[in-house]
């Protein structure tokens, strides 16, 4: 009697416990439209490009400057962004890539009103806002 409710438990245990490890692997790692390889690859190529285009910003002076440095962080934003949405492959990852087009967006154009002078910048301040708003509603309305 007490090898079968041994075997018996040894064998529920062991069940359990498969089920168990089973169902950790699929928690523990979460499934990628690209290699981590191929990600981290992909990192490095944009840090590259940023880096040789923010060597370029520097021999403008000024508003063009700052407008260069502006245009340069967005584009990494936004890059990183859908390559993150490439890896991850989820819905949010998506919406997060939609949003960041979106505030990059804004960013630059913020970048470029404070080069003009007086009432033409908050007036382009104010579009660029309006702008931002109905892109970010977009962007989360398409997600829906």
């Amino acid at each position: 009697m007490k090898k079968a409710t041994f075997l018996l438990a040894a064998s529920l245990a062991i069940f359990l416990s498969a089920g168990a490890f089973g169902l950790s692997a699929a928690v523990d790692s979460p499934r990628t439209l690209m290699s981590r390889a191929d990600y981290n690859a992909g990192r490095k190529a944009i840090e590259a490009g940023t880096r040789a285009a923010f060597g370029h910003c520097r021999t403008l002076t000024g508003v063009e400057r700052e407008v260069c440095k502006a245009e340069i962080r967005a584009t990494e934003r936004v890059k990183v962004a859908d390559l993150q949405a490439r890896y991850y492959g989820t819905v949010a990852a998506a919406e997060e890539a939609r949003m960041a087009h979106a505030r990059a967006s804004f960013d630059v154009a913020k970048a470029r009103c404070n080069a003009q002078p007086g009432s033409g910048r908050a007036d382009c301040l104010k579009s660029a806002r309006d702008d931002r708003t109905r892109a970010l509603a977009e962007a989360r309305q398409a997600t829906t």
